[in-house]
C-alpha cells in the first residue's frame, strides 16, 4: 500500500482541511443518512479513498462494521478490490441473525458488485486463525471493542496479516482510552507511526463522529509473529474476556437501566472528549 499515495488522493475528497470542511461527493452524507451507524461522512471519505488507492493483490479488511455504514462507502467504486469483514454481532444489543440479516441487506444495497467476505466471530481469534485473509491487507480499518487492551491488540493480533507497508485507520480516536493503547503499542513495536489524526470537538461530531486516527506501518524485519507476552494477551482477550463481555451483553438486555448507569460511569474518563 502507498500510503503517501493515500495522503496525496485525500486532498481531493475535501474542498480544503479535511477537519473542518465538507467531502466533496455528496455520497458519503446520503450513506450516513441511510444505513445505520457510528461513522461520520468525513470518515467514510477517507475509507473510500483508502480503498481506491489499495492495490489488487492486497486486501482491505475491517473489524467491527456493524450494520455496514463504513464498509457500504468504502466499496464504492472499488468493486474490484478484496474487503474482508469481521463481526461478532455482540455490541449495541445486536441480536444474532437479526442483525446479520440487515447488515447483508445494507451491502446489497450499497455494495452489490463488491468481494466482500464476512467473517462472524471474535476478531482476535479470526486474525489468528491461518488462511482466514487471503492476501496480504494493505488497509486495515478497526472499529471494534473499545478497551485499552482491545485497542492495543487490534494492532498487535494484525501485524502479521499488513502488506509490508499498510494504512492503518482506527476510529473513535478522539477517545483517551484509544490514545493511551497506541502510545503502550509503540513503545513495544518498531515500524509504526501516527501520521495523521483528526480530532472530534465533541461526541458524536457530524464530521468525524469521535476522531479517527491514521496509522502507517513499514515492516522493519522479515513477517513478523506475536510475542510471547502479546500472545498472552491475545488468548485472555479472546477467550476469557470474550466470555465476559458475551455475558455483559446479554445482561443489557435483560437489565437496560442498571447497565446504563455502570457504562456511564465506566466511560467517563476513558471515553470523554475533552471539550464535552
Amino acid at each position: 500500500m502507498d500510503t503517501t499515495a493515500f495522503f496525496t488522493q485525500l486532498q481531493h475528497a475535501f474542498p480544503g482541511n479535511p477537519q473542518d470542511t465538507d467531502p466533496v461527493d455528496p455520497r458519503w452524507a446520503r450513506i450516513a443518512q441511510d444505513v445505520a451507524g457510528f461513522t461520520g461522512p468525513n470518515e467514510l471519505a477517507v475509507l473510500n479513498v483508502a480503498a481506491a488507492v489499495l492495490p489488487q493483490d492486497e486486501a482491505y479488511l475491517e473489524v467491527g462494521t456493524f450494520k455496514g455504514r463504513s464498509l457500504c462507502a468504502a466499496v464504492q467504486d472499488n468493486g474490484s478490490k478484496d474487503f474482508f469483514v469481521m463481526e461478532n454481532f455482540m455490541e449495541f444489543g445486536m441480536a444474532g441473525q437479526e442483525a446479520r440479516a440487515e447488515l447483508e441487506d445494507n451491502l446489497s444495497r450499497h455494495a452489490g458488485d463488491a468481494s466482500v467476505r464476512l467473517l462472524e466471530g471474535d476478531c482476535f481469534k479470526l486474525m489468528a486463525q491461518s488462511g482466514t485473509v487471503t492476501k496480504p491487507v494493505g488497509v486495515y480499518f478497526y472499529d471494534g471493542e473499545h478497551t485499552v487492551l482491545s485497542h492495543y491488540l487490534a494492532l498487535a493480533v494484525a501485524e502479521p496479516l499488513l502488506a509490508d507497508e499498510a494504512l492503518v485507520l482506527v476510529d473513535d480516536a478522539s477517545w483517551p482510552v484509544v490514545q493511551r493503547a497506541h502510545r503502550l503499542f509503540m513503545r513495544r513495536h518498531p515500524g509504526w507511526t501516527i501520521a495523521q489524526t483528526w480530532n472530534s470537538g465533541r461526541a458524536d461530531d457530524p464530521r468525524w463522529s469521535n476522531g479517527l486516527q491514521a496509522l502507517v506501518f513499514r515492516r522493519t524485519t522479515g513477517r513478523s509473529e506475536l510475542s510471547t507476552g502479546d500472545q498472552m494477551l491475545r488468548q485472555y482477550q479472546a477467550h476469557l474476556q470474550h466470555r465476559l463481555n458475551a455475558a455483559i451483553w446479554k445482561a443489557a438486555g435483560v437489565f437496560p437501566a442498571p447497565f446504563k448507569a455502570v457504562e456511564k460511569v465506566v466511560r467517563s474518563r476513558s471515553h470523554t472528549i475533552r471539550g464535552d
